[in-house]
This record gives C-alpha cells, structure tokens and sequence, in this order.
C-alpha cells in the first residue's frame, strides 16, 4: 500500500502539471482531522479547509509564477558542516487571488479536496516561459516533515522537496561538494502531496539556476 502510495505521488505531478499555462490549475487538499498543533485552529470546518486549500495555492502558483531565491549550504560531516537550506519567495500571491474551481469538491472524514485555480496575465506568462530556456536546469525531489508539526508541517514538506531537487542538481553539477550555492528555483508543476508513514511527504519537479557555487576552496 505504502509502495502504491509513493507511486502515485511521484506520478501525480505529471498528470495535473502540463496544463496551458494561460491557468493555472491543480488540486489540493486540506486535512479534516489533522494531528492538533499550538497555534492551529480547530474544529476544521469546510470554510477553514477551503481557507487553507487557497493559501497553499497561492504558494505554490506563486513558486510557479516568481519562484524563490535559494541559499544552500550541504551536510558535510567530515568538515563538522551542517546543512542549511534557506527559502525566500520573490514574490506572492494573495490568498484571495486563486479561486476554487465551481463544482470539483469532494470530502469525507479525513479531507477535504478541491481543484484551484489562477489565471496569469500575458506578463507573468512570458515570465514564466522564460523558465523553460537552456539557463534553467530541470531536477525533482521529495521531502518530508512529521505530521505532529500541524498545519505547518504541510510547508516544511513542500520546502523539503525543493531542498532536496537541488541538492540532486548540485550534486550532477558539482565533482566537489560546495561550500555554499545560490540561485533561483521555481515549481515547473504543481508538487504533489501525501501522508506516507505519519509524514507530509511531497514530490516537486522544478526548474532551477545556480548563480553562485562557493568552494570549500576559497576558505
């Protein structure tokens, strides 16, 4: 069942992401009972669940759109060197700017599901054509985080994904593992999302640019 499951969810994204980019469209899902976190809100109603379901769209169409600014520093352990990954949207969203496609919901008692959606004007479509030229480099990845960490642990699963689509770009890019590397990183589809074993576990594919690999050489 596990097996089935991952399966999918690496499938998944391909089947929802090669939409026309003149919108934007894929499902989502919110938890109908997650595993209570401080500062969540309970019960959840279908209000929140549809609430929740269009703030994580606008994330993610706004990573499609935008993208993040990436600072990456890999585990080393023969250095003593921790690993960092740190995320910073170039822009967003509102939360209010995706809507929920009329008519394409459905729920039981573990979530609620919806198909979102946002149209792009002609400037954020050219921005994003922009992605697919020879500068951008294509790479995917899946993350995870516990579920005991709420609400939030469905962004800290997504973002895992990205740090783990770049660590596997790096490491065809770079023979030597880097000091540090910057760049840009944009979802090429919508990521997909799951609970596997008591995690939030999600697969992305993405389109990124290094701009700066810093060598442990330089130190």
């Amino acid at each position: 069942m596990i097996l089935a499951l991952a399966l999918g969810l690496l499938a998944l994204p391909a089947l929802l992401g090669q939409a026309d980019r003149e919108l934007l469209r894929s499902e989502f899902w919110a938890d109908v009972e997650p595993v209570p976190a401080v500062g969540d809100l309970w019960p959840v109603t279908p209000e929140l669940a549809r609430t929740r379901i269009l703030d994580e769209a606008a994330w993610v169409f706004g990573g499609m759109i935008w993208g993040f600014e990436f600072s990456y520093t890999p585990y080393d352990r023969t250095r003593a060197i921790a690993e960092r990954f740190d995320l910073t949207p170039l822009a967003t969203l509102p939360a209010d700017a995706p809507h929920l496609a009329p008519g394409a919901r459905t729920s039981n008692a573990q979530e609620y599901r919806s198909f979102a959606e946002f149209r792009p004007d002609a400037a954020l479509i050219a921005l994003m054509d922009g992605y697919q030229s020879g500068a951008w480099k294509n790479a995917q990845g899946m993350g995870k985080a516990d579920m005991n960490l709420g609400v939030k642990g469905r962004r800290e699963a997504l973002k895992d994904s990205l740090r783990s689509a770049l660590r596997s770009l790096l490491q065809g890019l770079e023979p030597n593992k880097p000091r540090l590397a910057r760049g840009r990183v944009v979802f090429d589809t919508p990521p997909s999302l799951a609970i596997i074993g008591g995690y939030y576990t999600a697969h992305s594919r993405v389109r990124a640019m290094v701009i700066e690999v810093i060598p442990y050489t330089l130190y």
